[in-house]
């Protein structure tokens, strides 16, 4: 997505609720709902989406798409979970939270959930299959500046990357993206990752850092 889209194109794809949601269930379920609760295809949709969206005919639960996954841990809308995903996955040089929370108008400590929770998904993603003939690798820093933390946190050494933790993520020509935290971006672990991640014979394309 951070590929094609710029800030402005992102919120005339997703200008509102709807959208978001729509984009979601595309996502988790293609064409077909399936509930959330017994995997069953049997399912309604109820009338302005009251108390969720579906309901299941055959366990007769409610639910909706984020109903068994990382969204039902937050109730913040799922625009603003799309543009977190979108910032994570475009800001190069990481994003801090106080940043983050002044685009998405949350406080810092929602932000700074959101982005804990949309990473731990992207390293639960690992275990699956492999990520097809074409992918993308990059590395990145997350964490705040130092000028921007409490005296007593700070490192005193130095700017640029220092306190921040190192990212290396690559993702295939599906837009699925998988993440882990890097002891360092130097090419040994970076090869390493790659040789774990894209398969035997796969284009892999990334920029000119050296690593």
């Amino acid at each position: 997505m951070s590929d094609t889209l710029s800030t402005f194109e992102f919120f005339q794809k997703f200008p509102n609720e709807k959208a978001a949601r729509t984009f979601f269930e595309t996502r988790r379920w293609g064409d077909t709902p399936v509930c959330g609760h017994c995997g069953s295809i049997y399912v309604s949709e109820c009338k302005d989406h009251k108390p969720m969206a579906y309901r299941c005919k055959s366990c007769r639960k409610h639910f909706s798409v984020r109903t068994g996954t990382v969204l039902s841990e937050s109730r913040l809308p799922l625009q603003k979970w799309l543009l977190a995903i979108y910032m994570l996955t475009s800001a190069r040089k990481g994003i801090p939270s106080i940043q983050m929370a002044r685009e998405l108008g949350v406080t810092q400590k929602t932000a700074w959930f959101l982005a804990q929770r949309i990473r731990e998904t992207w390293l639960n993603d690992q275990g699956n299959n492999d990520m097809g003939d074409h992918t993308q690798v990059d590395e990145t820093y997350i964490g705040g500046k130092e000028a921007n933390k409490h005296a007593s946190k700070k490192l005193h050494a130095g700017r640029g990357t220092v306190g921040k933790t190192a990212v290396v993520g690559i993702r295939d020509q599906h837009n699925q993206v998988r993440a882990m935290p890097a002891k360092n971006t130097g090419g040994a672990l970076l090869r390493s990752f790659v040789a774990k991640n894209a398969p035997e014979g796969a284009t892999v394309v990334t920029d000119m850092h050296k690593g």
